[in-house]
């Protein structure tokens, strides 16, 4: 079986957003599939990857490099959210694939398509080329088309919904990144949608020994988004009443706009320290140091926000160090979270402060277990399980 991937994150520092393809394409070349994986970058470049697949990177506009001195200045970026959540900016990024002659070769070699979204520009340019070559099409959604509530007209709802199912349908095979995903999808767009979660490798239990701290840490690790700061303000309303805890923030990106103002705002900027983003190694030194990780969700989520699973989670769960969900009882995260030992959840101050309580006092000699408890969700069985999918629909269609 030869496969060719469309995928925006694969190569690059959007280390969460690219693993999920970087480690079912190391699995998915174990099991005797012959991989080409299609992705932007600073210039053209092709190359066997880790894994044994053929990388083709083509060139894309190259930003200008921020000033690292000042963490809150690099990492602000109000999300701006397109009206059309299939059409985005990454549209251009991928327009620079389509003449591409490499891309056109790998394409026409391959058994079958893989595009994923978001951003769309994968997912467009995976659909044409598959048009194209008559090629099967696999369309990996890992985010829901939807976005938060900024545009309220129906008519331009109905006409998203409708253009949305229009490219669904158009897919030989759809899969996702959980099962209440994949649920309110078929609601929505009467299509069926296969689950291949965000798995773990043996590589995630850390075996390290934590450092002794001056002040022990909570650690939240990634970017901040405006409609989970309810989540966050009620992780730190319960840190506030211990006393003896603060938040250490290694910040990716505030997508928020304003998280700086908003902690002096709240009285929480005594007990958060912000920190720009490390490097994967340091930062799992980081994590067997700090006395627990945060996870933070939606608190009043929608229909298809429920079905929301980090692509952090397991690789967490299973590493053998504590942590804290926030989030509504009802998100799929929440769900499989619980299920953790030393994983405690909560959704307002009063379980919040009874969380920090229970995670502060946590045998980590008893966290191994969780490799057991979530071993069907390791991502050598998830990539058995893509193989048949794939397998199945190059059947289908011929």
């Amino acid at each position: 079986m030869v496969i060719t991937l469309l995928a925006t994150h694969y190569k690059n520092k959007t280390v969460v957003a690219a693993r999920r393809w970087q480690s079912l394409v190391y699995f998915l070349v174990k099991e005797g599939v012959q991989v080409f994986v299609v992705t932007p970058g600073v210039e053209n470049n092709e190359y066997i990857g880790d894994s044994g697949e053929t990388v083709i990177v083509f060139k894309v506009f190259k930003r200008k490099k921020a000033n690292n001195s000042d963490v809150s200045k690099i990492n602000t970026r109000k999300t701006i959210h397109s009206p059309f959540p299939y059409l985005d900016v990454s549209l251009i990024t991928w327009c620079a694939s389509f003449r591409d002659k490499r891309i056109h070769r790998c394409c026409s070699q391959a058994n079958i398509l893989i595009s994923t979204y978001g951003p769309s520009g994968a997912m467009l340019l995976g659909l044409w080329f598959a048009h194209k070559y008559k090629k099967p099409w696999v369309l990996d959604l890992r985010d829901s088309f939807q976005v938060p509530s900024s545009f309220d007209c129906k008519i331009l709802k109905k006409l998203n919904t409708f253009v949305e199912k229009k490219i669904l349908h158009k897919a030989d095979l759809c899969i996702t990144i959980g099962e209440m995903l994949a649920k309110y999808m078929k609601g929505k767009y009467g299509r069926e949608f296969e689950v291949i979660y965000n798995g773990w490798l043996e590589s995630d239990a850390l075996k390290l020994e934590p450092e002794q701290k001056a002040q022990p840490f909570f650690l939240y690790a990634g970017v901040i988004y405006e409609h989970r700061l309810d989540a966050l303000k009620v992780f730190l309303d319960g840190l506030l009443v211990q006393k003896k805890y603060i938040l250490r923030i290694r910040l990716v990106r505030d997508y928020s706009g304003y998280l700086g103002d908003w902690l002096v705002e709240n009285g929480f900027d005594g007990i958060v320290e912000i920190m720009p983003a490390i490097p994967n190694e340091q930062l799992q030194l980081e994590i067997s140091s700090s006395l627990a990780v945060l996870v933070l969700e939606e608190l009043a989520p929608n229909e298809w926000q429920k079905g929301t699973v980090t692509g952090k989670l397991f690789s967490l769960l299973v590493s053998g160090i504590p942590g804290i969900v926030i989030s509504h009882p009802s998100i799929e995260l929440y769900t499989l979270a619980k299920q953790a030992k030393g994983w405690f959840c909560a959704h307002d101050k009063a379980s919040a402060t009874k969380a920090v309580e229970l995670v502060s006092a946590c045998n980590r000699e008893e966290l191994s277990i969780n490799k057991d408890i979530f071993k069907e969700y390791q991502f050598a069985d998830q990539a058995k399980k893509l193989k048949q999918l794939f397998k199945r629909a190059i059947n289908e269609r011929n």
